[in-house]
This record gives C-alpha cells, structure tokens and sequence, in this order.
C-alpha cells in the first residue's frame, strides 16, 4: 500500500514537472498576466567567472522563479490560500493596508492622514514648510515667465483617499513616532499659493463638498485613485477652470448616460495588487461614455500635464483629440504620454515646449504633493536662464544624482548590470540604482566634467564633512520611518535620559560611523581618498 501511494506521489510530482515545462517552451495555456511592478531577470550568460563567483546560480534561480510554467495560476492560488485562512498576502504593509468593511488604502495614503509622512521628506515641520514656501516661490517665478510667453500655469490639487473616505481607514500603524504633528502640504500649499497668488484648483475641496450629496461613490473601496466616474466630474471642472484662467472657450464635456456594472479598471487596482483567483466582495460602481458638446466655435489649446497617476484615470475616458491640439502627459517629469515624438522629458527643449503651450498644469494628489512637481521647476526655471538662488552644491549633486538614476532605469542595459551587482553584493535594485548614480557622478566632478557655479571638484562642497552630515541625516530619516528602529531609539532614550531627537542623532552617527570605517560608505575627499574616520567629524 505504502508503495503504491509513493508511486501515485511520484508519478503526480513528474507529471506536474513535465507539465510546468511544457507550459513554459510552448505557452500551451494562457493567463491572466500578475500585476505590479516586477523588475525582468533575463537568463543569465554562462561563463567560467560566473559560475566561480556563484552568480550564474544565483541570476539563475531568479530567471526561473519568473518564469517557469502555470507561475500566474500557482502563485493566485497561493495568495487566495492566505487571504482566506490568515487575511493576509505578499505585499500587505508594503502595498496595502488593510482598512474597515473590506476598504484597501495605500500605506503612503494612511501615514499622510495620521501625519507622520512627512517624515520621508524632512526632519521637522519648519523644515517641511521652509521646502514648500521656496517650490511655491519658484512656481510663481515661472507663472509669471509663462504669462509672458502667453502660457498659462498652474497647479491642479487632486484629493485624497484618506480626506474623502476616513471612516474606513485602519487605525494608525505607526504609534511609536512621538515627535510633533507634521505639516501637511495639501493645506500648507493651499494658504500659500493663495498667498502669494500661485494659479490653483483645489479639487480636494471640490470632492469634499460633495461628498455628502453625491450618488456615486467618489473613491473606489479597493483602489487607489478616484472612481472612474468621478474622473469625469473632475475633468469637466477642471476644464472650466482653464477657460475661466484663459479667457477663451472650449468644448465641455459632455458625461452620458451612468449604468451600474462591477469595478473597471483603475476602480480596484489595489485589490489586483494582491493577485487573488477571487475578487473581494465589494459594490457595483457607475460608469458612463464621456463625449463633448460639439461647440464649433470652441478653441483646442495645447496642455501639458504634468503630474501622478491620477491624469491616467481622466486621459482613458474623455475625447483628448476633441479637446485639445496637443495634449502630452509628463508622468512624474520623466516619461512622456501622448505625445508622437517624444518619450522623455530628457528628449525635449523644455523652454520650446511650454512656450508653445496655452496650459501648463501641475497635476498632483495629497500624497505626492510632498515632492511637488519632481524637480520640473528647476529645471524650468533653468531653461529660461532663470538661476536657482536657494540651490546650494549638495543640492545641485543630488539633483544630479537624481537625473541620473532616471537615466540608469530608462535603459535596458543598464539595469541588466545593475541587476548583477544587486544579487552579488546583497543589495536591493534601488540601493544599487543610486550606487550607481552617486557613482557616476562623482566621477563627473572629479574629471571637471561636472561643475556647479563654475567650480571643479577642487572647491565643490562634496567634501567630507557635508558628505557626513547629508548621510547622518538619511540615516535619521531611515531610522525614524522604521517602526522597529524607532521602538529602539524610544527605548534607548528613556534609558539614558536623553530626548528622542538626541538619541536618534546619536544613533544615526553610530550607523555611518560604522560603514565608514567597514569601507561600505566612501567618503569623497578633494585631497586624499584615503582619509580616516576622524577627518570626517565623527570621532
């Protein structure tokens, strides 16, 4: 008996082995792709290095474990498996929080809601609001550039899923930060850009104001951004905005008759997150064909978008080519959408670009108002000739730095590198993408390839000292947004009595310390690579 079930055992396991194979050489059945970012490990190239330093086993192990047979099915069921039994799965916390009646929220969606975000940005809410005031300074120096190009600029505030929908929202996560309450941009920005008189709309509050009234469900229970219907009602006021902004008179959107059908789309992308066979029981949303009012005497301006995902839900539902001449979505200040000519932002003459436009809009949610616009006024800004007076040279190097990660991931054969430094060395893809980029340019600096206000590597401030204290001040930011280091610094400070500013500076120094002395952090030094510990400040 015990002999045949080993041999019904075996033959189930060869058959499954011989079946993934199959699938894989000849697709025999096709699924339902997984969704999320996943970063492609190719199969590796077999040489003699490889195999003595163990990364052809190791790249190859990763190839396998994206692609071998029936993985989209296999790995559903996995994820059904732990959903049902533990209410869990693989990217819960990193992607998903887990809120109220069935309602899924973005991590960064929550911790902008109990204030603690802003952590990621800045040590304190002086410094938070000392970053917006000067982005809200630049925006309004490059408004009024564009005024006199005939282009007119400004800043679309997109809402929140936490500010429209808080009574589903998981209780704080995060209650050992004991620090004071943050400054949240989506209000700062607000006051402030009506201020100094920075072009706005603010459709957070427009959401807000109908939230009690509205038949429709403003934010989808399982998504990230607002319901595709609701999209519609945004697009039409900010269209009416541009023609009261403009003076001019365009095609107004015309939203057609709403039915009733299960979630499309963008209307439970966070529940395809989680890659389940089945879908979470959730309500029927309304959706209707957006069309325009045939105005014949409506101008088509060109607009440029630029701006977070929450662009995409408008541009898949209304008539673009109707509305506008031109209409190119910068994502995030990087790739380029809707647009025949161009797919980067690196491609373009940027002054050209927004003189030629009648609309420039800024087109950022709650949570991504915290790096306002990805660096676009700066280099606005600088396209115009306009000097960047609050930029100091650590800024100018991490702006470098990161334009050169944007680089580093728009190119194939650059990540197929970095990918095999990231496996050999032990590091995640995004540690080795900035590695990378901080090394590219720093050697730009040290062959004068590479110069801020004229200076050379020779009195540019990349010296060791700010070098320090810019990573003393990560490691702060790294420790403090880790509920678990933070537990520890808490501790550590009521043990020692000290405050929990002072040990969490205290453990910062520790940290970078050690690496310095590890070889694992190189301090760049205009006189000697070789320079000890001490001569960095930290003794």
């Amino acid at each position: 008996m015990r002999t045949t079930t080993k041999t019904i055992l075996f033959a189930l396991t060869a058959v499954l082995l011989f079946a993934s194979m199959l699938q894989k050489q000849f697709t025999l059945f096709s699924f339902e792709d997984l969704k999320g970012v996943v970063v492609e490990q190719p199969m590796p190239e077999l040489s003699f290095k490889s195999l003595q330093d163990g990364s052809y086993q190791q790249l190859t192990e990763q190839h396998l474990k994206q692609s071998f047979g029936f993985r989209q099915p296999m790995i559903r069921l996995y994820n059904q498996y732990l959903w049902d039994f533990y209410k869990d799965t693989p990217v819960a916390e990193e992607q998903v929080l887990f809120g109220k009646d069935g309602w899924l929220y973005q991590p960064s969606t929550v911790a902008d809601y109990y204030q603690t975000r802003f952590r990621y940005y800045a040590s304190d809410s002086a410094q938070m609001a000392t970053m917006l005031s000067e982005e809200a300074q630049r925006l309004l120096r490059l408004q009024q550039i564009l005024e006199e190009q005939g282009t007119h600029l400004f800043v679309c505030m997109a809402p929140g899923k936490d500010l429209i929908c808080p009574e589903h929202l998981p209780d704080n996560p995060d209650t050992s930060y004991r620090g004071e309450p943050a400054l949240s941009p989506r209000f700062f920005n607000e006051a402030e850009f009506t201020k100094i008189g920075v072009n706005h709309l603010n459709l957070e509050r427009f959401f807000l104001q109908m939230k009690d009234t509205a038949d429709f469900a403003l934010f989808p229970q399982t998504g990230i951004h607002w319901s595709k219907y609701a999209a519609l009602h945004a697009a039409d006021t900010l269209i009416r905005y541009m023609e009261h902004l403009g003076h001019i008179n365009m095609k107004n959107i015309v939203i057609g008759p709403r039915v009733l059908d299960n979630a499309r789309g963008s209307d439970d992308d966070l529940e395809q997150l989680l890659n389940l066979l089945r879908p979470m029981p959730k309500p029927k949303y309304h959706y209707a064909k957006a069309t325009t009012d045939g105005d014949t005497t409506a101008e088509k301006p060109k607009i440029i978008i630029i701006g977070d995902s929450f662009w995409w839900t408008i541009a898949d539902q209304i008539p673009l080519d109707e509305l506008f001449a031109q209409s190119p979505y910068w994502y995030y200040n990087n790739t380029i959408h809707y647009d025949k000519l161009h797919h980067s932002v690196s491609e373009i003459d940027m002054a050209d670009e927004l003189r030629s436009s009648d609309f420039v809009v800024l087109l950022y949610s709650a949570t991504t108002q915290y790096r306002m616009n990805d660096n676009f006024s700066q280099q606005a800004l600088e396209a115009f000739g306009v000097e960047e007076v609050a930029l100091d040279s650590m800024d100018f190097v991490e702006r470098e730095i990161q334009r050169t990660i944007r680089n580093l991931l728009a190119s194939p054969n650059s990540m197929k590198s970095i990918r095999e430094k990231a496996i050999k060395y032990n590091k995640t893809i995004e540690q080795a993408v900035h590695d990378d980029a901080r090394w590219i340019v720093n050697n730009k600096i040290k062959n004068g390839k590479l110069k801020w206000e004229g200076k050379t590597a020779d009195t540019i401030i990349l010296d060791s000292t700010a070098f320090v204290e810019r990573e003393i001040q990560r490691t702060m930011k790294r420790i403090s947004t880790d509920p678990k280091l933070r537990a520890s610094v808490v501790e550590k400070a009521e043990k020692h009595n000290k405050t929990y500013e002072q040990a969490l500076h205290d453990d910062a120094v520790w940290v970078v310390k050690r690496k310095i002395e590890k070889g694992t952090l190189i301090v760049p030094s205009t006189k000697d690579t070789n320079t000890k510990t001490e001569h960095h400040g930290i003794q």
